[in-house]
């Protein structure tokens, strides 16, 4: 555990593997925005063969907090070349889940240097038009109850009522995380900084996309990834299979797995089968 300081601020950041292994490194970015990485130390399980490096973006978790004019993506992405050239990384694999997707594929498409060997795009966010449409179509398919209630509250502008955040747990309790007790787990860990930017940069909700990132669409942009594509989903994603899959046929090469009875916090349900396509992944690409 350490920190980079930095012009902004410091980022928090952990470490394992060692230099000496024939694996490339692996950079592992958290979902959010504003989230931390307390609950991806699972993928430390894949530095018998690498370097893994996971961090705490900044403004979030144990990184330092910052200003609401560097609630952006130009932030973060200037953030993890700051620590990418810290680190002293000259090519590694880029692994992002949800929110870090869109930080991945921002990094990769900033990237002159051409740092990135592949990408792992886990339930991916690359439209927030699409991941509306996604969100709209999983909402209509709850109970009744819970579907007006929804509905109602954001006609209406009370995404803080009671009912709302009741009907909430519903939805992510099917298509955020399906473990109750990963999900208890991570309620452990307060974020109060961290969410005021993901409220900020997204919205209410994860199906209330309302943010600075409403009109975010970087679908047009798919093609131009030259680097070997894996995209992984849960059967019961937030961040639907059939876009995902729509997004890797944009890509040459690409492929998408889709990982049976797993939800959007794919780590904290499946970590295993997880594990198992990261690695697969990487050692077909070092």
């Amino acid at each position: 555990m350490a920190y980079i300081s930095h012009k902004w601020g410091r980022t928090w950041y952990q470490v394992r593997g060692t230099k000496r292994s024939k694996g490339l490194p692996l950079v592992c970015l958290h979902g959010g925005p504003g989230g931390q990485s307390r609950l991806m130390t699972d993928l430390f399980k894949l530095a018998d063969q690498r370097q893994v490096y996971i961090y705490d973006q900044l403004g979030g978790g144990r990184s330092s907090a910052t200003s609401r004019n560097r609630w952006t993506i130009k932030t973060f992405v200037q953030e993890l070349k700051i620590l990418v050239d810290a680190w002293g990384l000259d090519e590694f694999h880029l692994f992002g889940a949800s929110w870090g997707t869109t930080l991945a594929l921002e990094y990769f498409l900033a990237d002159r240097q051409h740092h990135v060997r592949s990408l792992i795009f886990q339930s991916p966010m690359f439209s927030a038009a699409d991941w509306q449409r996604d969100a709209d179509q999983l909402i209509d398919q709850l109970p009744a109850k819970e579907m007006k209630v929804i509905h109602y509250c954001h006609e209406i502008g009370a995404t803080d009522a009671a009912v709302y955040q009741q009907a909430m747990e519903v939805y992510y309790a099917r298509h955020v995380c399906r473990n109750k007790a990963r999900s208890k787990l991570g309620a452990k860990y307060p974020n109060p900084n961290g969410a005021r930017v993901y409220q900020h940069m997204w919205g209410a909700s994860e199906f209330s996309a309302t943010g600075t990132l409403k009109d975010y669409d970087r679908t047009a942009d798919l093609g131009r990834i030259n680097a070997p594509t894996l995209f992984i989903c849960g059967e019961h994603d937030e961040a639907r299979p059939a876009t995902a899959r729509r997004f890797a046929k944009q890509i040459p090469g690409a492929s998408l797995q889709v990982i049976d009875g797993a939800s959007h916090a794919i780590l904290g349900e499946r970590p295993g089968r997880l594990l198992k396509l990261i690695r697969g992944h990487l050692q077909a690409n070092d």
